[in-house]
């Protein structure tokens, strides 16, 4: 994530280590260039060359974990307070012009060594801006693409180098999947049964840099025609966790990435028994470690979404055509299988639309004109088809059993079914982009089956039927219905871990009857507030509301004073996987403190971290899309960022930082609200300050409870006609 560099003093302590010379302790002036700076040392230590032979570089350290050179933006955390001591090394020009040199004509071991150096230094930006601009990445590429190395230890940190470089974002990904020569030999690693493990990994996420930001389709799509699908399939197999969440990512780019008619392909071959069969046991088994477990399921999320996305929406949005004798068979064959059963051959076209009647189309003399709403179109038809094909008895069952009845109770099986495919897609989400966040889940039951809608549809019908039958329902309680078997199906699907119910079956035992469901919806109604409209009680609210104020305010500063750790991203919105930055308001609630913090096991002490902005010096909080360095990401990921981004503007440079959900960025908004006499205004504040309203006004009403309160005020008596009072006294 882009952030400012430290508040910078007017002079700074600064400990330098020199090549064959004591430590160098000495002031440095912040008007000083660093190119001075450089050529002061390089002549003072008689260092051989000049000073633009070299450059400064951050000594690594308990706080300094990768190689990164001096700047002017990030000069200030030079300063020795910081813990930080400063080598003087090669100029990125310099490392450059030797690491190429030595990968061109150099020997095996020459090259062997620019390349540990060239892995070394891929991280840093400046670095790779250099290298980028002496065509350094092509040579990489060619080193690959004419099978120049033979050591498996060169080709990995080749490969390695150039995620790192690529992942800089210095230059358009463009030139790397427009190179087809690269792209096809880095695809050969990929097809090859025994690769190397660490190749492999490079390899696959290459490939998935180069889909995500490729621009051109038909780079793209020269990239999926290299890898066989049945191979990268089989990768999800390997023991490796990593291996197997980077492929999952490779195929899920592929997937938003290909032509409508590709991804046609992909789907149909992914849920195929195969490949359905590799999911199950080797994604969803409980051996998968826990450490793994998050990422492995937000993948499995958005393969299964792109899955149920190209098997249902189109057919969802698409209506009946009145020609389709496809989809005429599939409805004459619903009521063949309900009502011809004995006698299939048998053909009465008197009967035909009486018994259209009693399956429940609206429409019995035409049932087509049932499915030309979208959605959800033929898809319900499909759905019908599928339920009377692969369970004929329960179909049958399910059919009959309401066109038996003769007491108004039937449920009408095509206009419920219709309904309930629709119901089925709002709840999955078909036709909506794809969730985010920590907690999204994907179904396991769904990877267990080769039409996991239709399977789910089939239970759930049944499931309707059944709730119908209990609630004595008839045709004009259609809405109520609907809000029940809502309720089963939601809580139902819900689980404790991200994959919900394993199978149908569980899915079926977890759903909850209309009895279950109307006893908590008779308890929620209970637990409503019975005073919400009373007016003395909204009196007696607005004035414990400053009381309450205070108190979310206090709860505010103290989460800041604990302190939250806040990922860093890169340019193109993705998390930088272990790396944080730790933000904690000091205990006098006067100072900011930042600092990076990698561990996961331990929280930093107010030591551990460097001051930032001190709070009287803010100037403006700017939050979603007013922030500025919003404009240094790219602009398909900047609508998501915008959601949680928020920057403190101070006098000598601003925080910038992207929460990692909602309510810890409302928090950190409210609070430096607070800090600064501002009034709080975010949602979890208005929710909040309502739920402390309530229970306090509850306690204090604790022994009234029962009792009617007057919808008004009682009225003030009117003063006594006149003020002579006596009293005797005895």
């Amino acid at each position: 994530m882009p952030e400012a560099a430290p508040p910078q003093d007017e002079q700074m302590r600064v400990a330098f280590s020199i090549p064959n010379s004591n430590p160098d302790l000495r002031i440095v002036h912040r008007t000083q260039t660093l190119k001075d700076l450089i050529q002061e040392l390089a002549e003072q230590h008689k260092l051989p060359g000049t000073g633009a032979d070299y450059s400064l570089v951050f000594q690594k350290g308990i706080k300094i974990k990768d190689y990164r050179i001096v700047t002017e933006k990030n000069r200030s955390e030079m300063n020795a307070k910081y813990g930080n001591v400063i080598e003087i090394a090669e100029s990125a020009s310099k490392s450059v012009s030797n690491i190429l040199l030595d990968l061109e004509g150099g020997d095996g071991e020459k090259r062997s060594k620019a390349l540990s150096a060239l892995n070394r230094m891929s991280v840093d930006y400046t670095f790779a801006l250099e290298f980028f601009s002496r065509k350094g990445l092509s040579q990489l590429m060619g080193l690959i693409s004419n099978n120049q190395l033979q050591r498996v230890i060169d080709i990995v940190k080749v490969l390695g180098s150039i995620v790192l470089l690529m992942e800089q974002e210095v230059v358009s990904v463009d030139d790397l999947i427009s190179d087809r020569e690269f792209i096809s030999a880095v695809a050969r690693f990929m097809n090859a049964k025994d690769t190397d493990v660490n190749i492999l990994k490079h390899s696959i996420q290459i490939l998935v840099i180069s889909v995500r930001g490729g621009e051109s389709l038909e780079n793209i799509e020269h990239l999926e025609r290299q890898l066989a699908l049945t191979n990268l399939v089989s990768l999800l197999s390997k023991g490796n966790s990593d291996i197997q969440i980077r492929s999952l990512r490779l195929i899920n780019s592929l997937l938003q990435a290909v032509s409508l008619q590709r991804k046609t392909d992909m789907v149909r071959m992914l849920s195929e028994k195969p490949s359905r069969t590799i999911v199950k046991d080797h994604l969803l088994a409980p051996t998968v470690p826990d450490d793994v477990r998050a990422a492995l399921d937000n993948e499995l999320y958005i393969l299964q979404y792109h899955i149920l996305q190209r098997q249902i929406n189109e057919r969802m949005m698409t209506k009946i055509e009145p020609q389709d004798s496809l989809a005429l068979q599939k409805i004459k064959d619903l009521r063949s299988t309900a009502f011809d059963t004995d006698s299939p051959n048998v053909k009465n076209n008197t009967r035909f639309a009486q018994d259209y009647k009693k399956l429940g189309f609206n429409n019995d003399l035409d049932p087509t004109l049932d499915f030309m709403a979208v959605p959800p179109g033929v898809l319900a038809l499909d759905c019908m088809d599928y339920f009377a094909k692969n369970h004929p008895d329960q179909f049958t069952k399910v059919v009959l059993e309401n066109s038996c009845r003769s007491d108004n109770h039937e449920c009408p099986f095509a206009a419920s079914s219709i309904e309930l495919v629709k119901l089925l897609g709002e709840i999955l989400g078909i036709g909506k982009p794809p969730l985010t966040g920590p907690n999204i889940k994907f179904h396991e039951m769904f990877f267990k089956c080769e039409y996991p809608f239709e399977e789910f549809y089939t239970h759930c019908v049944i499931i309707l039927n059944k709730t119908w039958r209990e609630m004595r329902a008839t045709r004009e309680d259609f809405k109520k219905v609907f809000d029940v078997v809502r309720e089963q199906i939601e809580k139902a699907l819900q689980g404790k871990t991200n994959s919900g119910p394993k199978t149908f079956d569980e899915f079926r035992n977890k759903v909850k009857s209309y009895t279950d469901i109307s006893k908590k919806w008779q308890k929620d109604a209970n637990a409503k507030d019975p005073w919400k409209e009373s007016e003395p009680v909204k009196v007696l609210k607005a004035h414990l509301s400053h009381e309450i104020e205070e108190l979310i305010q206090q709860q505010r500063c103290n989460f800041m004073v604990e302190g939250t750790k806040f990922q860093r991203l890169k340019k193109n919105g993705e998390v930088l996987k272990g790396q944080y930055r730790y933000i904690k308001l000091h205990t006098n609630h006067k100072t900011i403190y930042v600092g990076d913090w990698n561990s996961d096991k331990s929280v930093p002490t107010i030591e551990d971290l460097e001051p930032k902005i001190q709070v009287q010096d803010i100037k403006d909080i700017q939050a979603g899309a007013s922030c500025v360095f919003l404009k240094e990401y790219g602009q398909k990921v900047v609508p998501e960022l915008q959601k949680t981004a928020f920057s403190v503007l101070g006098e000598n440079g601003s925080l910038d930082c992207v929460a990692a959900d909602e309510l810890t960025f409302n928090y950190w908004i409210d609070g430096f609200n607070t800090l600064l006499g501002k009034k709080m205004s975010s949602g979890d504040y208005l929710k909040e300050k309502e739920i402390l309203l309530n229970m306090e006004v509850k306690l204090r009403l604790l022994d009234l409870e029962g009792v009617d309160l007057p919808s008004s005020p009682p009225p003030i008596p009117p003063p006594p006609a006149h003020l002579n009072f006596s009293s005797s006294s005895r």
